[in-house]
């Protein structure tokens, strides 16, 4: 599964590349749905993962994840920030993440 997040991000990486070298409303709005899509899908992989989620190594009152599990969260925190950003500039409220047009 954490191949899996990595493969999303790479995917969603290029789509953003993709939507800054071609300045298109149309293209901005498929991606905007891919990543919703694959924000559900790296939830949907967050909370369907059933290795193990916390280290061996717990001091008193914490609990560290383990790598694995951590990459699919921090993928998925990446993810939804960046959808947050994708929505403010398809709204015209902030063009923060296509500013260099």
């Amino acid at each position: 599964m954490p191949f899996i997040a990595i493969l999303i991000d790479v995917l969603t990486l290029g789509a953003y590349f993709l939507q800054l070298n071609n300045d298109s409303r149309t293209l901005r709005f498929l991606g905007l749905i891919f990543q919703v899509i694959m924000t559900i899908l790296l939830l949907i992989l967050m909370i369907a993962y059933h290795g193990k989620r916390y280290s061996n190594y717990r001091p008193a009152g914490y609990s560290y994840l383990t790598i694995r599990y951590a990459l699919i969260i921090f993928s998925f925190l990446i993810n939804a920030i960046v959808l947050f950003l994708y929505i403010l500039n398809f709204t015209g409220a902030n063009d923060l993440i296509f500013s260099s047009f």
